[in-house]
């Protein structure tokens, strides 16, 4: 399969995968939906990275933060005071890589938090937004993202015995007089797992990665030497 990024990381958990066509879960939902897909063109065909936008850096510095403390400048000492607030084991792995193969090309993600209880692996997704707009879309079929995590650690041997996401209730819009913060609302949203959940997505994971590799093909006959 051609698809215009492939597996990069030779000192991740997966080298054998280095060379092989990669998507991820974002890529995949880029692509999907017709508000982004010019954007994806630019990123993955053009190579023209976008810098985000004001929610993405915000998230991604709270996400970084929950992962090891770091603070990117982005988030307030009361929304540390949140992130702290949510439930963190001791033998809790963080930002953990996680890559399918699904022969032709492979899925590449990261596990925002995973640990082990007696009754099997807790996979967990952090996220930040509105509760009461983004609840009914994280608890829906249309997010599908633990979904690909899960699968992968049932492929390794893992019983899972819980996924879902993390939502922390976010106010604001991003301008001066109200810039994005956390409201002190956490809500736990539960992705129950199941491997036919994960097979009936990962069917179409690969039809869209099919479909991306005829755009591409078309743009490196057309638009490269």
């Amino acid at each position: 399969m051609k698809l215009p990024k492939s597996y990069d990381n030779p000192h991740g958990n997966y080298p054998e995968m280095v060379g092989k066509p990669k998507l991820s879960y974002s890529a995949y939902t880029a692509f999907k939906e017709q508000g982004y897909r010019g954007e994806f063109f630019g990123n993955y065909f053009l190579g023209i990275r976008g810098d985000g936008n004001i929610f993405t850096t915000y998230g991604s510095g709270c996400g970084k933060y929950f992962e090891d403390k770091t603070d990117t400048g982005v988030i307030s000492d009361f929304d540390k005071e949140v992130l702290d607030k949510i439930e963190r084991p001791v033998d809790a792995r963080y930002e953990v890589e996680v890559v399918i193969d699904r022969d032709t090309y492979c899925i590449q993600g990261y596990v925002d938090i995973e640990y082990d209880t007696s009754e099997g692996l807790v996979l967990k997704d952090l996220k930040t937004g509105a509760i009461s707009s983004k609840e009914v879309f994280y608890a829906s079929e249309l997010y599908q993202q633990t979904t690909l995590y899960a699968y992968k650690r049932e492929q390794e041997g893992k019983k899972i015995a819980d996924s879902g996401v993390i939502l922390a209730d976010r106010k604001g819009n991003g301008n001066p007089a109200h810039p994005l913060r956390l409201t002190g609302q956490i809500k736990y949203i539960p992705t129950p797992y199941s491997t036919e959940r994960a097979e009936l997505f990962l069917k179409d994971f690969d039809k869209t990665a099919a479909e991306i590799e005829k755009y591409y093909l078309v743009y490196l006959k057309y638009f490269t030497k």
